[in-house]
């Protein structure tokens, strides 16, 4: 704002409510915007795109070691940190989704607990054999017959983690059972492997009695669980939040070699022939991004109209910056902040009448006699700077009205000012029109008033 010391002041209050009446160009350019956005966006979405195919076609005719010879060392060895974490994400998803244990209550696990002792020599080497036996092929399909239908294709090492063995001292066995297993059918198969184990290894390592400790049905707490069912637990979790450390850290160059190296030869090539759509994405989320910019880009534009215009725009800063004395707003529409919102300038100019009083122009033109007969003026001029032609009624008013309460004589001084005019008068008031009058035009009549020494009683401000 052009003001006599550079100092620029803003009522937030005044420039929200201005911004309320003007709700059809905030509309407007919400509007426009909420086209423009999703159009800039799905253009440069379709940029990105093909510069993204280009690049993946030129590293898919490279060897493994010339696409990481692209990049320097810190960058390749972050690559093959995430590639090497990739792996695991993967191995791990897959076991998750596939795992009979890893998709089981941890609380506690229902088992079939079978704990017997070998009387014999070598009974050390005896016990070795009956928990190597007891987690073959044979045994595996035995449980898998009576875990259901549900797990009859599972891979074998699924059904095998569900049984656990040791040999220390004794022969230990735990059937963990899922839901739905047949307890009767799993209790008699397994006795039924021990006897046929039992003959086996007396014919490989001599004759032996066994005797049984437990046989039962337990419930198994998650912590007793062997050690190496507990490490196939390790949280993914972790995994994936390395990974993404180590990803968002990576410039676009390491994430496309990442993405050659981790993924299958047929995905490539179907990402580098697939065709780009030209087609623009109007989705919700972009229409809505796109009109809330809108709104917001008006509104600091506006901002920035009212802190750099030239033009005066406030009754306060007009006062202010040339430090006179202020006789009133006379506003051309009554309602202000929300009530002008609610009755809008059609409503209210379809009910006004052009005979109503207008309470501040009286109270202006009483302000200005006043001042005069205070200062023994007779002569008044009412000087409109600028363009004032929107003004020029609301400015009669004010002149009607001094001229019917008292012997003022008032001139009405419109357009150029001309020395002959100027020094005639005894005092002025400067009249000052929102949006239409500039700091310079009011600058142009202090100067000539300051020339002729005509004193200045006051100011004006039309809304």
């Amino acid at each position: 704002m052009n003001t006599s010391d550079n100092i620029v002041k803003i009522n937030l209050k005044e420039y929200f409510w201005s911004l309320l009446e003007q709700w059809k160009c905030v509309v407007a350019a919400g509007l426009i915007f909420a086209v423009l956005v999703p159009v800039a966006l799905s253009l440069k979405d379709i940029r990105t795109r093909k510069a993204d195919q280009e690049a993946v076609r030129t590293l898919s005719s490279m060897s493994r070691e010339e696409m990481l010879d692209t990049l320097n060392d810190d960058e390749r060895n972050a690559v093959l940190l995430d590639t090497y974490l990739d792996q695991l994400i993967k191995n791990r998803s897959s076991y998750n989704d596939n795992s009979i244990f890893a998709g089981m209550d941890s609380d506690n696990f229902i088992v079939l607990h079978y704990s017997f002792v070998v009387n014999g020599s070598e009974s050390a080497q005896i016990c070795s054999a009956y928990a190597s036996a007891l987690r073959d092929s044979n045994t595996v399909n035995i449980v898998r017959g009576t875990f259901g239908d549900a797990f009859k294709d599972i891979d074998e090492g699924y059904i095998r983690e569900m049984i656990l063995t040791s040999s220390d001292g004794c022969v230990d066995l735990k059937v963990i059972m899922p839901e739905g297993t047949d307890e009767a059918a799993l209790a008699e198969g397994l006795e039924s492997r021990i006897e046929e184990i039992h003959s086996q290894i007396e014919s490989a390592l001599g004759k032996h009695d066994l005797t049984f400790i437990v046989s039962e049905k337990q419930e198994l707490a998650y912590d007793e669980l062997a050690a190496e069912i507990v490490l196939k637990m390790y949280d993914l979790s972790i995994l994936e939040e390395r990974y993404d450390g180590v990803y968002y850290a990576m410039n676009d160059s390491q994430r496309t070699v990442l993405w050659m190296l981790t993924t299958s030869q047929e995905e490539i090539e179907a990402y580098i022939n697939e065709p780009v759509s030209s087609s623009i994405e109007f989705s919700k989320g972009r229409i809505a991004i796109g009109f809330v910019v809108g709104i917001f880009l008006y509104a600091f534009i506006y901002l920035v109209y009212i802190v750099f215009s030239s033009i005066i725009q406030n009754p306060d800063l007009f006062a202010e910056t040339y430090k006179i004395r202020s006789f009133g707003t006379v506003s051309n529409y009554r309602y202000k902040g929300i009530s002008a919102f609610i009755h809008g300038k059609f409503f209210y100019k379809m009910h006004r009448k052009d005979s109503m009083g207008d309470p501040a122009a009286d109270a202006a033109a009483d302000a200005v006699l006043t001042a005069c007969e205070q200062k023994g003026l007779n002569k008044t001029g009412i000087i409109l700077a600028g363009n004032m032609k929107d003004y020029s009624s609301q400015c009669d008013k004010v002149i009607k009205k001094l001229k019917d309460s008292s012997k003022l004589e008032v001139v009405k001084l419109d357009g150029k000012l001309s020395d002959s005019s100027i020094s005639k008068l005894d005092c002025v008031v400067i009249c000052a029109g929102s949006g239409k009058t500039k700091y310079s035009n009011v600058k142009d009549v202090i100067r000539i008033c300051e020339y002729y020494k005509k004193e200045i009683i006051g100011g004006i401000y039309f809304d």
